[in-house]
């Protein structure tokens, strides 16, 4: 099925939307305006011997992480306290710097936080959700380019997600070869220890259960496609992947593929159950900048 459609709404960072428009079958979505391809989902094509992942990667993706921004949706109380239950001293509200708390209607992703003994976090944060990075990152302002830590202290569980990986840049290039290749040209110009072998990726982001808020991931390369696809840990429903600019959702299940254009922006489904393991496989747009 091709759909070709104009934007029919405008999507809002950090709001959470649920679309019941599900499509459950092979699709490929053209914006009307620009003739760019926005996804293309692929029923039933990933074998099921490729998700045989080292399970140290699989508790990885539960862990905690308060970096997602605007995927976490609107920085508050409940979200920065998720993982500090132990805590003797719980974050009481977001703040800014000077330990003012934020209005009620505020529309911030990461805030600092007043503890209840009325310290000032020194550092900002997002909502706590269970999202983790493998793979390289390209430089930022706090640090150089680098393997994340887990990947370097668990190379033998990174490598076991090596085939899924090649299976699906192998796929991306057979369905989109134009974006493929634009996407290569960056892939070919950056540290091959910082790149995912064999494939046109340098980094996964692995999520559990993570509803996110609508966002577009800004640090995906701009010239390519970035490719998804579900891991069923458990049992649940929902969680469908969804472009809420074009009221469509997607049932992504374990063995699709779906590769799409993130910067268009996007969001989940509420989901109910446990279980859901999502992989979202890119390259870093400033990867190529990175010493060799």
């Amino acid at each position: 099925m091709e759909i070709i459609s104009p934007k029919i709404d405008k999507a809002i960072d950090g709001e959470f939307y649920k679309i019941d428009n599900i499509i459950n079958e092979n699709c490929d979505l053209y914006d009307q305006d620009t003739g760019e391809i926005v996804f293309s989902f692929k029923k039933g094509i990933i074998p099921d011997e490729l998700y045989d992942i080292d399970a140290k990667i699989i508790k990885h993706s539960q862990s905690l992480s308060y970096n997602r921004g605007q995927a976490g949706g609107i920085v508050n109380s409940s979200g920065l306290r998720k993982g500090m239950e132990t805590w003797n001293k719980k974050p009481e509200c977001p703040c800014d710097k000077n330990g003012n708390p934020l209005p009620s209607n505020h529309n911030k992703f990461s805030s600092y936080f007043k503890y209840e003994d009325g310290r000032i976090s020194k550092r900002q944060r997002s909502n706590s959700v269970a999202s983790q990075s493998i793979g390289g990152f390209d430089k930022s302002t706090t640090h150089p380019c680098r393997l994340t830590h887990f990947t370097k202290t668990n190379l033998k569980a990174y490598h076991s997600i090596f085939p899924l990986c090649k299976f699906i840049s192998n796929e991306y290039f057979s369905y989109t070869p134009d974006k493929w290749l634009r996407q290569y040209e960056k892939y070919q110009s950056s540290p091959p220890d910082f790149v995912i072998p064999d494939t046109n990726f340098s980094t996964l982001t692995i999520n559990m259960d993570f509803r996110t808020a609508c966002h577009r991931d800004r640090g995906d390369c701009k010239d390519g496609l970035t490719a998804f696809t579900v891991k069923k840990c458990g049992e649940y429903r929902g969680g469908e992947l969804c472009f809420p600019e074009y009221h469509i959702g997607l049932n992504v299940q374990e063995g699709d593929l779906l590769l799409f254009n993130p910067h268009v922006a996007h969001c989940n489904n509420p989901i109910i159950g446990k279980g859901r393991m999502s992989f979202v496989l890119y390259l870093r747009e400033k990867m190529d900048q990175c010493e060799k």
